[in-house]
């Protein structure tokens, strides 16, 4: 799992990120990646869609005040493989 996406995971669950509770994507992942090279910028890309992809994380647009954005939760289905993920990474 790429730092950038693990520190992703790891600010939702702390956060309690989970199900029908989301974030704003755009503020979490600027904020995880704007100090990575392009390569490592590319590369993160690609595992993040793969992580939404396998449905780990959820996406949901939303309405705001500013129109509308993209936000994303943790699975609560997928949570149990989301924590051995982690732990083998540590």
């Amino acid at each position: 799992m790429n730092s950038g996406l693990k520190a992703i995971v790891l600010f939702l669950l702390n956060k309690r990120y989970i199900g029908n509770k989301h974030f704003p994507e755009s503020k979490l992942v600027v904020s995880r990646t704007k100090y990575l090279s392009s390569e490592e910028q590319k590369e993160f890309e690609k595992e993040y869609k793969e992580f939404v992809n396998n449905l780990f994380l959820l996406k949901l647009k939303k309405r705001t005040g500013n129109g509308t954005d993209w936000h994303i939760s943790l699975n609560p289905r997928r949570l149990k493989e989301i924590y051995e993920m982690i732990e083998g990474e540590i």
